[in-house]
C-alpha cells in the first residue's frame, strides 16, 4: 500500500482523508488535523509543532496551505521539559503553563509530554550496610559495596489550555525509589494536578489551585543528575490556593496550604482548614545578553521539623509550628555559572534539640568547541542539624558532574558523588555515623518528549 508521502497520493484519497478525519471529528469531539493538501507536521527544535512538508514534495504543495482545523494536540519539549525537570525551576513551574498560551490562539488545546529518568551506578562505603548517597533510599543496599541499575523516575504530562487565561496541568509519576516504607518495587501515582489562571498578555498577575510544589525556595542545582542537599531536606509539594506577580524581573507568590502533613515537607498541627502558608520572591536583573543575576527569599510557615519524634510520614504525629526560611542567588556570565543557597527552621527541631539547616554553594561551565553542548559542574551541599560532636551533625555531599546533551530531547551525564556522614531523617539520633564516606560513579540518562 502506498504511504501518504507517495507521489501516488490522489485527489481520491484527499477525500478519503478529508472525510474520514471530519467524521472521527464529529463523532468524537475531538477537532482532527486536516489540510486541504498534502501535508504532514513535524516538531521544530524548540518543541514546537508547525506544518512542514517533505522535500520531495515542496514543488507540488503551494507554500500556503489552507488548514481546515487547528492542531488541538500538540508536542512543546521546551515547555514540558522545564515542568518534567527535576533539577530545575522547582518553585516557578506555574509560570512555564502561562507562558506557553501565548503560542497559539487555538483553544482549547492539549500540550503533551513525557520523561523517564534511567541511571547506572557504582557504590563503595567505609562502614558495612550504611550507604549515604541521599539519591538512594538507607536500607537499599548491604555490605560495603553497591552496583544497581534502575529507571528511576517515569512522567507523563498534560498541559490542558481551556480557554485564554485558563489552563491546567496533570502530571502522572513512576517511582522507583520514592515508594518509602514498604520498599515496593515502585509506585505509580498524580504528583501533581493544578489549575492556573492567569494571562501576561492582559495581567502580570495569576491565580492556581490544586496539588503541586510549594512556592518556596529555588532548589534547583547546576549538577546534571543528583539533586543538592537543600532539595532533600526542604523543598516541598503540598494542596492549596495561591496567587502570584511576574513583571519586571520580579516574580512573587503567596500559597496558602491545606492543614496537616503535605506530601513532602509542609506540616501543620490540624487538618480542614488552611492553616499554613508560603511566600517567596525573586528578581532577575539582565545586564546585558550574557549576564544575569537573581536573588530570591522565601518562607514556609509549618514544617515537618515540628515533633519530639522523627517520623516525616504519620499527620498523627506534630508538634509546635516550626517555619523556615531561605535566601538563594544565581549568576550567569556568558558560559559561566554560580548558586547558592542557604535554608534553616525557625526553630529547633526537637527530635536533636537544634535548628535544621541545609546549603548548597555550586559552580557551572559550558564548555565551547565540543562536539555536542557540553556542561560541566561541581557542586558541595550540606545538611546540618546537630551540635559539634553529636553523631547526627550532618550530611554533607560533593558532585563533580559532566552532563552531554546529545540531542535535543536526551542528555546524558556522568558524576562522581562523595557523600561524608550518615544521618538518615528517619531514626536520626539511633543509627547516625559521622565517619561514614561513600564514594558514588553514576551514569544518568535523561529522554523527554
Amino acid at each position: 500500500m502506498p504511504s501518504l508521502d507517495s507521489h501516488q497520493f490522489g485527489a481520491a484519497s484527499r477525500f478519503r482523508l478529508v472525510y474520514w478525519s471530519l467524521v472521527i471529528g464529529l463523532v468524537s469531539g475531538m477537532p482532527a488535523i486536516v489540510l486541504a493538501q498534502h501535508s504532514t507536521y513535524y516538531s521544530n527544535p524548540s518543541g514546537e509543532v508547525t506544518p512542514g512538508y517533505p522535500d520531495s514534495l515542496v514543488a507540488e504543495i503551494p507554500q500556503e496551505t489552507p488548514v481546515i482545523w487547528e492542531p488541538r494536540i500538540q508536542l512543546d519539549t521546551l515547555t514540558t521539559g522545564h515542568m518534567f525537570d527535576f533539577q530545575n525551576r522547582q518553585s516557578d513551574k506555574q509560570l512555564a503553563i502561562i507562558e506557553s498560551q501565548s503560542d497559539s490562539d487555538t483553544f482549547p488545546r492539549l500540550i503533551v509530554g513525557g520523561q523517564l529518568r534511567a541511571s547506572a551506578m557504582a557504590a563503595t562505603t567505609n562502614t558495612a550496610n550504611k550507604f549515604a548517597y541521599l539519591g538512594r533510599f538507607p536500607p537499599d543496599f548491604v555490605g560495603t559495596s553497591a552496583t544497581d541499575a534502575r529507571l528511576l523516575q517515569a512522567n507523563a504530562g498534560v498541559i490542558l489550555h481551556a480557554a485564554p487565561g485558563v489552563s491546567g496541568y496533570l502530571e502522572l509519576l513512576f517511582s522507583d525509589v520514592f515508594s518509602f516504607p514498604t520498599f515496593n518495587q515502585g509506585s505509580l501515582q498524580m504528583r501533581q494536578a493544578y489549575l492556573v489562571l492567569g494571562d501576561f498578555e492582559v495581567t502580570p498577575f495569576y491565580a492556581f489551585i490544586g496539588k503541586k510544589n510549594v512556592t518556596f525556595g529555588d532548589f534547583r542545582t547546576l549538577s546534571p543528575f543528583t539533586q543538592a542537599v537543600p532539595w532533600h531536606y526542604f523543598a516541598p509539594l503540598a494542596e492549596g490556593i495561591g496567587g502570584g506577580y511576574s513583571d519586571g524581573g520580579w516574580n512573587l507568590t503567596v500559597m496558602a496550604l491545606n492543614g496537616s502533613r503535605g506530601i513532602r515537607v509542609a506540616d501543620s498541627e490540624s487538618k480542614g482548614t488552611l492553616n499554613n502558608f508560603s511566600a517567596n520572591g525573586s528578581y532577575t536583573l539582565s545586564l546585558d545578553a550574557d549576564t544575569d543575576f537573581i536573588v530570591g527569599a522565601g518562607y514556609l510557615h509549618g514544617t515537618i521539623y515540628d515533633s519530639t519524634v522523627a517520623e516525616h510520614i504519620n499527620p498523627a504525629i506534630t508538634g509546635e509550628r516550626n517555619g523556615a526560611w531561605d535566601v538563594n542567588g544565581r549568576i550567569r556570565m556568558g558560559n559561566a555559572y554560580a548558586s547558592g543557597e542557604y535554608v534553616q527552621t525557625i526553630n529547633d527541631w526537637p527530635v536533636v534539640s537544634a535548628p535544621v539547616q541545609a546549603y548548597k554553594t555550586e559552580l557551572g561551565l559550558d564548555l565551547p568547541g565540543m562536539p555536542v553542548p557540553t556542561f560541566v559542574s561541581a557542586s558541595w551541599s550540606q545538611g546540618i542539624q546537630g551540635d559539634s560532636g553529636t553523631t547526627f551533625r550532618s550530611n554533607s555531599q560533593l558532585v563533580l558532574g559532566t552532563q552531554f546533551k546529545i540531542h535535543e530531547n536526551v542528555q546524558l551525564s556522568f558524576e562522581y558523588i562523595r557523600s561524608l556522614g550518615f544521618a538518615p531523617l528517619l531514626n536520626i539520633t539511633t543509627v547516625s555515623d559521622p565517619d561514614v564516606i561513600q564514594n558514588t560513579y553514576l551514569l544518568g540518562l535523561v529522554v523527554k518528549i
